[in-house]
């Protein structure tokens, strides 16, 4: 099984820091091969700033830390050397001098910062000149402690940028661009949710493609083209049912035209009921062809007036049927946006819903309160909790020889859900089935 490739940003953080590190190691070794003359050792700078250091008095005196310059002397294995002399005239020397340096060391106070390299071994003329001006000038020339190879110029070079350029680098690496490649991809996010947020069975739905860079933007078109095709099926789909539906009812008409004629019976009876059975299958298929899915134009709607007047309707109906009928709807407006045929549709569905499987006893109720929450219930057996979701399918019945055509509920749920609301199906007080729906959307009537 195929998983994710995790987060993207993390992917491109760690290809970056690759990318920089890969770059750092290029720029050192370039450094090295420019700035290492290999005819040449010189004197190791870090070194000779150690024996300066050694050597510093208080107000600008020269005095020299015995154990500091041991330390020193010992590493460099006893050939370390050097001369100082402050501004005053004194001077402090140790170690064995090269002959190749007197004359410099006679004219130390008119030197500069000064590097000398060695041409033959052991290079323990290489030296270097340092200037000192902390409390005062000091010029010393320390030699003995050559640098040479290639792990030794690293190591120079290193410690020469590292704490300016590395320390820099690590935190613009591991802060900075994180944090700008997840800024990055906030575009990303943002299309994640409009596709989370997407109705493709809204004509013209897409996702927005100034939303990401010109690298995503062919996967977003091939995503819209993707759902400009499944928006051509529903156009066909849609088509489909409508031509269905528009070419059954007039052979049905026919049939009941004709089956009017026959004389009284059982089996007219009969097939009247299964003629009214096939008639509502074509009223349904139109109800979905005809849904309106775009819901911005639903209007201003007062439930309550609708609950009463569908009762008003639907009465004569369940009282002929053998079933007592109570309404409860609040005698104030309970706004919503929607359509009041659909709701209509809806209303009668559930009705004869519970007419169908309230086994011819008991009470159907139908309630509404002041939240807009619609409930119809019936005494009969009710639905098993395995089945509460299934029914909602198309062409599912709890009973294969039932009356029902199968998309009466499907066309409920679809109705409510355009309308921003949700239908669900749970036990009623006593026993039977409660079929409850909320709109999620009521607006208040100014």
């Amino acid at each position: 099984m195929r998983t994710h490739l995790g987060s993207l940003s993390q992917h491109l953080a760690w290809r970056v820091c690759l990318a920089q590190a890969f770059t750092v190691m290029i720029a050192v070794l370039a450094l090295l091969l420019t700035w290492d003359d290999r005819e040449t050792v010189h004197m190791d700078m870090f070194v000779a700033n150690k024996v300066v250091d050694a050597v510093k008095g208080p107000h600008g005196s020269l005095v020299l830390d015995p154990a500091r310059w041991q330390q020193l002397n010992e590493k460099a294995g006893g050939t370390l050397w050097f001369v100082a002399e402050d501004e005053r005239g004194h001077r402090l020397t140790r170690g064995q001098i090269p002959a190749v340096h007197r004359e410099l060391i006679s004219r130390l106070q008119t030197v500069g910062y000064s590097e000398l390299g060695s041409l033959s071994p052991p290079y323990l003329d290489a030296a270097r000149v340092v200037i000192d001006n902390d409390g005062g000038r000091r010029v010393v020339i320390v030699g003995g402690r050559p640098k040479s190879g290639l792990w030794d110029g690293v190591l120079m070079v290193l410690r020469l940028i590292g704490p300016w350029f590395f320390l820099p680098l690590i935190v613009v690496t591991l802060l900075v661009m994180p944090a700008v490649i997840h800024r990055s991809m906030r575009g990303v996010r943002r299309l994640a949710q409009q596709a989370r947020q997407l109705d493709i069975g809204q004509p013209g739905a897409r996702l927005d493609t100034q939303l990401v860079s010109s690298e995503v933007v062919p996967l977003v078109s091939a995503f819209n083209d993707a759902i400009g095709k499944v928006q051509e099926g529903y156009a066909v789909r849609d088509k489909f049912l409508a031509d269905a539906a528009h070419e059954l009812r007039v052979p049905i008409a026919v049939v009941q035209a004709r089956l009017a004629q026959l004389p009284q019976g059982q089996l007219k009876t009969q097939l009247l009921s299964d003629v009214a059975r096939l008639g509502n299958v074509a009223e349904n298929l139109l109800d979905l062809q005809r849904l309106d899915r775009n819901v911005d134009r639903l209007q201003p709607l007062d439930l309550a007036v609708l609950v009463r007047e569908a009762a008003a309707e639907l009465a004569p109906l369940v009282i002929g049927a053998g079933y007592g009928f109570e309404v409860d709807a609040p005698a104030q407006p309970v706004w919503i946006l929607g359509d009041g045929l659909a709701l209509g549709r809806v209303l009668a569905n559930l009705v004869h819903n519970a007419i169908v499987h309230g086994g011819g006893r008991g009470t159907i109720s139908l309630r509404l309160d002041g939240h807009g929450a619609l409930e119809v219930a019936d005494q009969g057996a009710g639905v098993p909790p395995d089945e509460r979701e299934v029914i909602f399918q198309p062409f599912h019945r709890l009973r294969a020889a039932g009356n029902g055509s199968g998309l009466g509920l499907h066309l409920v749920k679809e109705i409510v859900q355009h309308h921003g609301g949700v239908v669900s199906v749970g036990e009623a007080r006593g026993g039977g089935a409660s079929f409850r729906i909320s709109f999620r959307r009521p607006v208040p009537r100014h």
